[in-house]
């Protein structure tokens, strides 16, 4: 019986809400301008990562290295890149050593 009468108001109140949400203009505007915002967060971010990117794979194809003299013959080692361009950078050495490409 109480299972019952649970389901009953569970069922109303379901009713009442969405019909009253989707009737009401405020909460239409409300989703609209929720909608735009988050479009408009989600490309800033995509273009952004695309930068990110772009920027992260043209270091790693120049080749380029924070200390010129470093890496030298004879010189010390040069550091390995650190955040995101290090990343990129050891993901494609590791996938040129997997497919036979050479790479230390």
């Amino acid at each position: 019986m109480n299972q019952f009468v649970q389901r009953v108001a569970n069922y109303i109140a379901n009713e009442v809400l969405i019909k009253g949400l989707a009737n009401s203009k405020t909460f239409q505007r409300f989703a609209l301008r929720t909608d735009h915002s988050l479009q408009q967060v989600k490309k800033q971010g995509t273009e952004s990562f695309e930068e990110m990117t772009k920027r992260a794979a043209s270091t790693v194809t120049d080749g380029s290295s924070s200390g010129a003299a470093m890496g030298t013959p004879g010189g010390p080692p040069a550091p390995p890149l650190r955040g995101f361009p290090g990343f990129i950078r050891a993901f494609f050495k590791e996938v040129q050593r997997d497919l036979g490409g050479g790479g230390k």
